[in-house]
């Protein structure tokens, strides 16, 4: 009787044992092939949605191009004969590459003759810190060969062309260089533009 009994517990035990081992196997099994499995295949499927979306964008664009560049061309000519803008870049030193595009820009058509185009000089470029908040500013300095008529284009070009430049100083004086041209003049001209750091 106590052998059977003995026996019964032994059995028991095993019994214990095997469905605790069953247990842990089936816990090991769950958190180190099916969850990792499980997630892989999620993510995996996530990259494959986004990627097709991304092929769907692309596939629309591709076959809109020539309405989007037309589009393009028209946003751009309303906007070279809109108003006057503020200059707009994604830094600071974008923003003063293009003051000194449209200040060299305006005086070649000004007929001036430029010796001297700093941007920035004095101060340097602002940090894209000091802007990044919104508006800043960003100083130029110009030298320039002209006569009368140049230097009314150029100032005319300020006040109505299509970026906001301020004149903060103008300096004119006769070329004593230029003897023979006595309707000469050498200029220098302060100027701060007002930018915006996107």
């Amino acid at each position: 009787m106590r052998n059977a009994t003995l026996t019964q517990e032994k059995r028991r035990e095993q019994r214990t044992l095997l469905i605790g081992a069953i247990v842990v196997t089936a816990a090991v099994i769950v958190a180190y092939v099916i969850l990792p499995f499980s997630l892989h295949w999620r993510q995996r499927e996530a990259e494959l949605e986004s990627a097709r979306g991304r092929l769907a964008e692309l596939t629309a664009l591709t076959k809109n191009a020539r309405a989007l560049d037309s589009a393009a061309g028209a946003a751009e000519r309303a906007l070279a004969t809109g108003g006057r803008r503020v200059i707009r870049a994604r830094s600071a030193t974008l923003a003063a590459s293009a003051l000194q595009s449209f200040l060299q820009d305006a005086s070649d058509a000004s007929n001036l003759v430029v010796t001297r185009l700093d941007v920035a000089a004095d101060n340097g470029t602002p940090s894209d810190s000091a802007v990044m908040s919104g508006a800043g500013s960003i100083p130029a300095t110009l030298s320039a060969h002209c006569d009368i008529v140049g230097l009314a284009e150029l100032l005319s070009q300020f006040a109505q062309g299509p970026r906001v430049v301020h004149v903060e100083r103008m300096t004119v004086q006769l070329n004593s260089a230029l003897r023979g041209a006595p309707d000469m003049l050498q200029v220098t001209l302060s100027v701060r533009a007002p930018v915006i750091i996107e």
